[in-house]
């Protein structure tokens, strides 16, 4: 943090919220699910956040799968990411083995859906390449398989995982305005991702949705935006010493 005055306290905490989208024996489940977030490293771009199986009934079973993104999907016959990232599978095999990938199709880049247990594998619907639930080729046009991301579990409930790119680390600063004073949240973003600001009182408390300013003196009056791939800040007006915050992305249904 570049504050002084705020520098000894643990003021910003970043974390995914989102809706996630999950297939379990061919019926389709939603849900809101937090996956708390690692801030990377000075200088990596890797984040590493951590889901719980239990936050996703597909993965109480064997051969259960989710699939989670950022940024949404174009429902073309031909489906790619409006942005810069694939949504990710989370596959589950027999017993306590799971799989980790990039949906993003080897042959032509479209989005491949999360594993189908009526036919046992992952149909791309650009141009018919399969995979099995492990990423592998079970039939082409593909000549590779799908890319995985490095992942733990830790044999109970959390999978910690990591994916290349997708990190941000937010600055903040208090800044005197002519509305008073205020907490500034830099952060670098990713092109197509909504951001969303996330408050509490106490660490005890729940997170809620907080509304903030996009300029210094401007209005508090919004409660997400969709970034462009540049820097951005929100402001917002200090409730507390105490007070935390955290900036999001939104996970959506993709």
């Amino acid at each position: 943090m570049n504050s002084p005055a705020f520098s000894r306290r643990r003021f910003v905490k970043t974390f995914a919220l989102g809706t996630a989208f999950s297939t379990i024996f061919g019926k389709p489940w939603r849900a809101t699910v937090l996956a708390e977030c690692v801030l990377p490293p000075p200088g990596s771009r890797t984040a590493t956040f951590k889901i719980r199986v239990s936050d996703y009934p597909a993965l109480s079973e064997p051969f259960g799968s989710v699939r989670l993104g950022v940024n949404p999907v174009r429902p073309e016959v031909e489906p790619f990411p409006d942005g810069d990232f694939w949504p990710l599978l989370i596959n589950r095999g027999e017993n306590e083995e799971f799989y980790v990938l990039d949906s993003e199709c080897r042959h032509a880049s479209c989005v491949v859906p999360a594993f189908d247990n009526s036919f046992f594998g992952m149909l791309c619907p650009c141009h018919g390449s399969t995979y099995a639930i492990d990423g592998s080729i079970l039939s082409g046009p593909t000549q590779f398989p799908l890319r995985r991301y490095q992942f733990e579990f830790d044999g109970d409930d959390t999978l910690t995982i990591h994916v290349p790119g997708l990190g941000f680390r937010v600055n903040a600063a208090v800044l005197p305005t002519a509305v008073g004073s205020r907490f500034q949240l830099c952060f670098e973003t990713h092109y197509g991702i909504i951001y969303q600001l996330h408050f509490r009182a106490h660490v005890q408390d729940e997170w809620e949705v907080a509304s903030f300013a996009t300029s210094p003196d401007g209005p508090s009056n919004e409660t997400a935006l969709m970034a462009i791939g540049a820097p951005l800040s929100m402001y917002v007006d200090r409730t507390g010493s105490t007070s935390l915050y955290a900036v999001s992305m939104v996970f959506s249904e993709v």
